[in-house]
């Protein structure tokens, strides 16, 4: 049976705004903060006077904002303004009842307080993670419009990035915009890229590249980030015989402030990955069957398998084994992180 497709929340508040029927509460929530902030900004772009900017929105983002405040600064009438904002950031209480500061029968307070708020006031609470049970959150459930910001699709990651090249003045081919949203990882379970990371690297790559035109490699350098681009060139070095071309790689990056546990965590996600790759490509895997396996990157997996051919899969074992000790042996205080990473480097 056909399923209609769910909009995302931020396409429903788009239309609720065009159409005024936003209402007095609203209840913002999940993982893509970034559009919690544009929906905010919206709001404040519609209702609030510029000249009013200071007096008519009100963000209340203190670690221990009272109950109280909140209702003081909603009930305070606008002179200048179609409608006053007060936004709730990262309210504690949206997490659960027992948060140190907060009496229950305030909260219960703040919740009915919501039912028949000042008309004249937008009040947004908003939170990246909630606990739907709560007094607050559950109240909001019933009687706030609510928003799920959850992570965007594909389609429409892809119309993030399209309006933005443009806007600089900057050009993108269809094949490098989509090997940016598969660098990203955007789409990987486990990842916590968000569009806040996605806007940052756009901008990264429109200062980055030259012409006005996006290339692969301001993708590649810009998006990979140093970790994952000295595992890469550290290979080049060693398979090369180039170790010192390695060593001095790992210099420069420990020097420049790269913490040594985070290096670690790309070495050990790479080297996993090409063991994958090994093994697969052994079972007389295709690109695409070990992208359906693995998931991630394709770009990243295509690139592995030139490394994964150099090495057996019992020296790539040994290497992971390796990698594990030298994690060990530095987080126990066993040895210096720049010489137990040399020692790692030297026995591949």
């Amino acid at each position: 049976m056909y399923k209609k497709a769910v909009k995302h929340s931020f396409k429903v508040f788009s239309e609720n705004l065009k159409n005024g029927t936003t209402g007095s509460v609203l209840f913002f929530y999940g993982a893509e903060q970034y559009l919690v902030k544009w929906a905010v900004e919206t709001l404040v772009k519609k209702y609030v006077n510029p000249a009013a900017l200071s007096v008519d929105y009100v963000l209340l983002d203190e670690e221990n904002v009272s109950c109280e405040q909140i209702i003081e600064a909603c009930e305070t009438f606008s002179m200048f303004s179609q409608r006053r904002v007060v936004w709730v950031k990262n309210f504690r209480p949206l997490m659960g009842d027992s948060v140190r500061g907060y009496r229950k029968e305030d909260l219960i307070a703040l919740a009915d307080y919501t039912r028949e708020s000042n008309p004249g006031t937008i009040l947004i609470f908003s939170s990246e993670e909630i606990k739907a049970s709560a007094v607050l959150p559950a109240a909001l459930k019933k009687q706030a419009q609510c928003y799920e910001f959850d992570r965007i699709d594909k389609s429409e990651l892809t119309s993030f990035a399209r309006k933005r090249f443009p806007a600089a003045g900057v050009e993108i081919s269809p094949k490098n915009l989509g090997l940016l949203i598969d660098l990203t990882g955007y789409f990987n379970r486990e990842s916590d890229y968000r569009l806040f990371h996605f806007d940052n690297d756009i901008q990264k790559i429109i200062a980055h590249c030259s012409d006005g035109r996006v290339e692969e490699s301001d993708i590649v350098c810009t998006v990979e980030g140093d970790a994952d681009t000295f595992v890469f060139d550290m290979l080049d070095g060693i398979s090369g015989n180039q170790k010192d071309k390695a060593f001095q790689l790992l210099y420069n990056i420990l020097s420049s402030g790269r913490d040594a546990f985070s290096l670690i965590g790309a070495v050990v996600s790479q080297f996993e990955m090409m063991l994958s790759v090994k093994q697969m490509r052994e079972d007389g895997m295709d690109l695409a069957a070990i992208h359906k396996k693995l998931g991630g990157s394709e770009y990243r997996i295509k690139k592995m398998i030139p490394y994964a051919n150099k090495y057996s899969v019992g020296k790539l074992k040994q290497i992971l084994s390796s990698i594990y000790e030298t994690d060990r042996n530095i987080k126990t205080g066993l040895l210096d992180s720049q010489l137990a990473l040399e020692m790692f480097i030297a026995g591949i």
